[in-house]
């Protein structure tokens, strides 16, 4: 198979870094992991590795060498999925396995962050500031999915797993916030499954128009604005203010992409 550059799923929904930084520099690695014959799944162990390492330094005040392996851990994540594209083993378990490295590496981050201060009143923030990540992931994912689920008219990802194991558990637990919060485009792409219907080729650029009026909204939910959160809170030597990041300026973002994706949800269902 012959690859001229970066795999991108849709470059009409990925967000500036991905496009300039993270995709490129993962494009270089999965050749490289190819070569050597490394599964994508092993790429994204390497990748939860590297962002442990990032939460670790943050523990002991070494906030710009963490950002650093964050970062990379960053890049290692974008290289499993092209990884994957390159050697034709994508797999919704394997998006399970990456969300849960997300999870791993952030959850460092807040431990780490925590532990500097271990304070009642920090445990707190860490929770609610936890709880909002997972939240904002889970959204962030479920929309660029769909989206390319629609026009690929192809809808695997949306599949109950076949066996009850461990990771069918953490998928539906991942899955949990979107049956509330998108609970609307549930219902859009549930009556296009069930029914076996599929969208007139006419009504495809409605479809794409309404979701990309608010799909870079939405791409600042995903890991690259709280990474970036991170690194400008390191150079000013205030990464414990990283909490308050999340509870007040990401959740603000949030609602915004809510409300305003809900308008254009209810639009899609009559209109497409």
């Amino acid at each position: 198979m012959e690859n001229k550059g970066p795999i991108f799923k849709d470059k009409d929904i990925e967000d500036f870094l991905d496009i300039h930084f993270y995709h490129p520099l993962g494009y270089k690695f999965a050749l490289f992991f190819s070569k050597l014959d490394l599964t994508p799944n092993m790429v994204s162990f390497m990748s939860m590795i590297f962002g442990v390492l990032g939460g670790m330094l943050i523990y002991h005040s070494m906030d710009i060498s963490a950002s650093i392996f964050i970062i990379f851990a960053s890049v290692l994540d974008s290289s499993d999925g092209q990884l994957a594209r390159i050697s034709n083993r994508t797999s919704v378990y394997g998006r399970i396995i990456d969300g849960l490295v997300g999870y791993i590496m952030f959850a460092s981050i807040y431990l780490a962050i925590f532990f500097r201060n271990p304070k009642i009143s920090f445990l707190i923030l860490m929770i609610i500031a936890g709880v909002s990540n997972a939240i904002h992931s889970s959204v962030y994912d479920f929309y660029r999915t769909a989206y390319l689920s629609v026009l690929r008219k192809k809808y695997s990802d949306f599949s109950p797993l076949q066996n009850g194991g461990f990771l069918s558990k953490i998928y539906d637990f991942y899955s949990s916030y979107q049956r509330f919060l998108c609970r609307y485009h549930i219902i859009f792409i549930k009556n296009l499954v069930e029914n076996k219907k599929e969208i007139d080729d006419n009504k495809i650029p409605i479809y794409k128009k309404k979701m990309l009026s608010n799909i870079q909204f939405i791409n600042l939910l995903g890991d690259n604005w709280k990474i970036n959160g991170v690194l400008f809170l390191s150079i000013i030597n205030r990464v414990d203010w990283f909490f308050y990041y999340i509870i007040f300026i990401m959740n603000v973002v949030f609602a915004f992409v809510i409300i305003r994706q809900r308008k254009i949800d209810l639009e899609i269902i009559s209109e497409v």
